[in-house]
C-alpha cells in the first residue's frame, strides 16, 4: 500500500459490538426525545453511503472492502457507525443545552466506541477478518479535503465579521468537528484497527483528526440554524463559556422563554420530565441576570410550575 492509503481490519465480532453501542445510543436518544439528533444521524446515514459506497466503492473505486459479508450489507452497518453515531453526537453538541450533557455524550461516545474497537480484540466471538480500505492518492482527496476545511475557516471569518458568531463559538465548532473525529481514530488506533502499510500512523490520526469532520463542520452548523429557529422562534447566541458553570437546564430553552415569554406546551412537558424545576427556575433567574433580561412574570413562573405538578 501506498503512503496514502488508510486502512481498518477487524473481525466480525466487531460488527456485533458495534450494533449493540448503536442500540444503546439511539435508546439515550429516544429516552430524553432528542429527535432532532436522530434525525441528523439519519440524514449523516444516507450521506455516508451515498459517499463511502456509492461514490468511493462503486464509482470511483477507491475504498476497497475484502470479507465475508455481501458489499452492500456490510456498508450499511459501515456507513451507520460513524454516520448516524457521529451525526447524532455533533447535533447533541450544537445544541449545547448544559455542561452535564457534554459531558455525558463526549464520554459515552468515547468509551462506548472504545469498548467497541478494545472488546473486539480481547473477545474470540468471531474472528473472521475483514479488510477495508482507501487510497487517498486518487483524485487528490486529501487536497480537495484541506480546500474543504479553508472553506469552512473562510465562511466562519465571514460570519465573525458580520457578528453572527462570536470568537468562542467559531473555536466550539472546530473543536466539535476534532473531538467527533479524534474519538473515532483514537479508538480505531489504540485497539490496533486502523493501519498504514500494517502499522499505525500517528501522522493519519493527526490528519485525520484535524480534518474529516472539519471541512464540514460550519457548512454542517449553517444547516442546522434554521431547525434551531424552527424550535425556539429565533436565532440567540449559544452557551457560552461563562455560562457552563451555571445552567443546569437547557440554555437555548432557557433565552427563548426569558425573551419570548411563549410557552411551548408539548417542549414545556419533555423538559419537565428532564429537568427539575428548581433548576429550571435558577437558570431563567441566571439568565435575566446574566444578559440583563427582565426576569419572568409571576403568572408566567405559575405557569410554568404546573408541568411539574401533573
Amino acid at each position: 500500500m501506498s503512503e496514502a492509503v488508510v486502512a481498518r481490519t477487524i473481525g466480525i465480532d466487531f460488527i456485533y459490538l458495534d450494533i449493540l453501542f448503536i442500540i444503546i445510543w439511539v435508546s439515550f436518544l429516544i429516552k430524553r426525545k432528542y429527535w432532532t439528533p436522530i434525525k441528523w444521524g439519519l440524514l449523516g446515514w444516507i450521506i455516508y453511503i451515498f459517499v463511502d459506497y456509492v461514490y468511493w466503492y462503486l464509482i470511483t473505486q477507491t475504498r476497497h472492502y475484502t470479507g465475508p459479508l455481501d458489499p452492500f450489507l456490510f456498508f450499511l452497518w459501515f456507513c451507520i457507525s460513524p454516520g448516524f453515531v457521529q451525526f447524532s453526537y455533533v447535533i447533541v453538541l450544537f445544541e449545547k443545552r448544559n455542561k452535564n450533557e457534554l459531558i455525558f455524550w463526549t464520554m459515552l461516545f468515547y468509551i462506548g466506541w472504545t469498548l467497541v474497537s478494545v472488546g473486539s480484540q480481547l473477545l474470540p466471538l468471531n474472528d473472521i477478518i475483514i479488510e477495508v480500505y482507501r487510497d487517498m492518492n486518487v483524485e487528490n482527496q486529501r487536497l480537495n479535503e484541506l480546500i474543504m476545511v479553508l472553506v469552512n475557516i473562510i465562511i466562519a471569518a465571514a460570519l465573525y465579521y458580520k457578528k453572527k458568531l462570536r470568537l468562542e463559538d467559531i473555536l466550539y465548532l472546530f473543536l466539535v468537528g476534532t473531538l467527533v473525529e479524534f474519538g473515532l481514530e483514537f479508538t480505531l488506533s489504540v485497539s490496533g484497527i486502523r493501519q498504514e502499510q500494517g502499522g499505525w500512523s500517528l501522522i493519519t490520526m493527526l490528519v485525520n483528526t484535524l480534518i474529516e469532520f472539519n471541512l464540514g463542520i460550519i457548512l454542517m452548523y449553517l444547516l442546522w440554524v434554521p431547525f434551531k429557529i424552527r424550535k425556539h422562534g429565533k436565532y440567540y447566541f449559544q452557551l457560552s463559556f461563562r455560562d457552563l458553570k451555571n445552567i443546569k437546564t437547557d440554555f437555548d430553552a432557557i433565552a427563548s422563554l426569558s425573551r419570548n415569554r411563549n410557552i411551548n406546551d408539548k417542549q414545556m412537558r419533555n423538559y419537565s420530565k428532564l429537568y427539575k424545576l428548581r433548576d429550571f427556575l435558577s437558570d431563567l433567574e441566571y439568565y435575566a441576570k446574566t444578559y440583563n433580561i427582565k426576569p419572568i412574570e409571576s403568572e408566567l413562573e405559575l405557569k410554568l410550575k404546573q408541568y411539574w405538578i401533573r
